[in-house]
C-alpha cells in the first residue's frame, strides 16, 4: 500500500466511507480548530464547513486551464423551501426549483479525479460525471495554496450501472464562493417569506443542523410561535 495515495492519509476524514477502520483516525476537534485558525483564508466557504453541502446535487462543473467552478443546488435551502411549499400548500413544483451556489478555485489550479479501491488506494481517472456532493476535507492551507478533497457520488443511471464514489483533489491559490440562493429564493417566493428565510439563515450559520425535513418543520414552528409571542407583548 502506498500511503501517499491512500484515502486514509490523503483525506482521513473521508476514509470510513471507503475502508473499515478499527479505530478513529481523525480528530474533528483538531480539524475544527484548523478551520477556525484559517477562517480569513477560507472566506465564505468556512460557513459551509463541516459538510453543510451534503446531499447537494451538482448542477454544473466547469474546468478550464486555471479555473474550476462547481455549481451546486444548496441542499439546506432546498429542503427548507420544499418544507414551506408543503406546509403552506403552495402551487409550486419543488422538483423544478434550485438554489445555486458556486465554488470557484483559481490561480495555480490542480484538479485530479480518482476512484478508490477496496484497500483505500486512490486510482486516478479522467474527468467524469459528478451527480451529488457528499463530503469534503480541507487538507492544506497556506498563502499560496488551498487544497480540498471532495467526495462525490456518480449515479451512472444513464449507463445502467451501479453508482460509485468519486474523490476529487483540487488545489489553487484562490478560493471563492458565489451565493445565488437569495436571488433564487425571491424568484420562487417573492417577499412573502422573507422573515422566515432570514430566521432559517440565522439558524444555519449558528451551526444548527437544518438539512432535514423534521428540523425544518421545527424551525417553522419556532418562528410562528415567536411571531405570536411578539404580537402578544404589551406595547410600552
Amino acid at each position: 500500500m502506498n500511503d501517499k495515495r491512500n484515502i486514509q492519509t490523503v483525506a482521513p476524514f473521508l476514509a470510513d466511507d471507503f475502508v473499515d477502520l478499527d479505530e478513529p483516525i481523525f480528530n474533528t476537534d483538531t480539524y475544527s480548530a484548523f478551520l477556525e485558525n484559517n477562517a480569513n483564508r477560507l472566506g465564505t466557504f468556512k460557513k459551509y464547513l463541516i459538510c453543510k453541502f451534503h446531499d447537494s446535487w451538482v448542477i454544473d462543473v466547469n474546468e478550464s486551464i486555471d479555473k474550476f467552478r462547481l455549481t451546486l443546488n444548496d441542499y439546506s435551502t432546498y429542503v427548507f423551501a420544499d418544507k414551506i411549499i408543503d406546509r403552506y400548500n403552495l402551487p409550486i413544483e419543488s422538483d423544478n426549483i434550485a438554489f445555486p451556489l458556486t465554488i470557484e478555485l483559481t490561480v495555480n489550479l490542480k484538479v485530479e479525479y480518482n476512484k478508490v479501491d477496496d484497500d483505500g488506494n486512490l486510482i486516478q481517472i479522467n474527468q467524469t460525471q459528478l451527480d451529488e456532493y457528499l463530503y469534503e476535507q480541507v487538507t492544506h492551507i497556506d498563502k499560496e495554496k488551498i487544497e480540498i478533497v471532495f467526495h462525490f457520488w456518480k449515479s451512472n443511471i444513464k449507463d445502467d450501472k451501479p453508482g460509485e464514489r468519486i474523490i476529487v483533489v483540487a488545489s489553487a491559490k484562490e478560493l471563492s464562493i458565489i451565493e445565488n440562493q437569495d436571488q433564487s429564493w425571491t424568484e420562487v417566493f417573492g417577499d412573502k417569506f422573507d422573515d422566515l428565510y432570514m430566521y432559517f439563515k440565522e439558524q444555519f450559520t449558528s451551526d444548527r443542523f437544518v438539512s432535514d425535513q423534521n428540523e425544518c418543520e421545527k424551525l417553522i414552528d419556532e418562528f410562528e410561535q415567536n411571531q405570536l409571542t411578539n404580537k402578544r407583548k404589551p406595547i410600552a
